[in-house]
């Protein structure tokens, strides 16, 4: 009797475990799989789905939309923010600033090599043939000045020149004395006048060597550049 009733319990107790597995594999399962979603968002700093420890939601940042347990996470990582602009402006290039100031200028730059020299041009046609020249002095193209030195004082030295019109030149010239003069002078110079003087003429200096006053005049032949001599 007592052996049957062991061997009573044996078989109830294999009937049991043969009922209940089934129920434990299933457990085994729903329980690895809700260890594998606690362990995607309990290790993770953020959650899909508002949590105990994870009520905070990011409005902003790479976080956005995502549960969080503290701020801090909305703000970690900053995006670039050029990009995050150009997508909210649909690709847009905005408006041109002004241009910048004009930089200082640059070291100038070492002369280069000088070139070989060029052909020569070609010949100009011959100018004009100009007007002949005066080949000959006459009353039309020259005329006469004179000078008149007032009185030279005995011991006295007079210069006297006689001028032609400006841009004339003196071709020749001389000196005469006055009646009243008597023979006792000494000539000093009796010349066409310095080239470098501003009027060209006739030159002429005397002393006084007599006893009397000195009366002489001066005078120069010009030649006559236009505009014409005036008398």
């Amino acid at each position: 009797m007592r052996k049957s009733a062991l061997t009573f319990g044996l078989l109830a107790s294999s009937l049991v475990m043969l009922v209940i597995m089934p129920f434990l594999n299933q457990n085994n399962s729903f329980f690895d799989v809700m260890a594998q979603e606690y362990d995607k968002y309990g290790d993770s700093s953020y959650s899909q789905y508002p949590t105990d420890d994870k009520k905070y939601e990011c409005r902003t940042g790479p976080f956005e939309g995502f549960f969080v347990s503290s701020v801090e996470f909305c703000k970690h990582v900053k995006f670039d923010d050029n990009k995050r602009d150009h997508s909210r402006d649909n690709n847009q290039t905005g408006t041109q600033g002004p241009p910048g100031p004009q930089g200082p200028a640059g070291p100038q730059g070492i002369q280069g090599i000088q070139g070989p020299i060029g052909p020569n041009g070609t010949q100009g046609p011959p100018g004009l043939a100009g007007q002949s020249g005066i080949t000959t002095l006459n009353d039309t193209n020259t005329y006469e000045v004179t000078e008149f030195m007032p009185q030279v004082n005995v011991s006295e030295i007079a210069h006297l020149q006689a001028n032609c019109d400006p841009g004339d030149f003196a071709i020749s010239g001389g000196y005469s004395l006055a009646v009243e003069s008597t023979d006792r002078y000494q000539t000093l110079n009796d010349n066409r006048n310095s080239p470098d003087e501003p009027t060209d003429g006739w030159l002429v200096s005397i002393q006084n060597i007599g006893r009397d006053p000195l009366f002489f005049s001066a005078s120069a032949t010009c030649f006559d550049n236009p505009p014409a001599h005036i008398p």
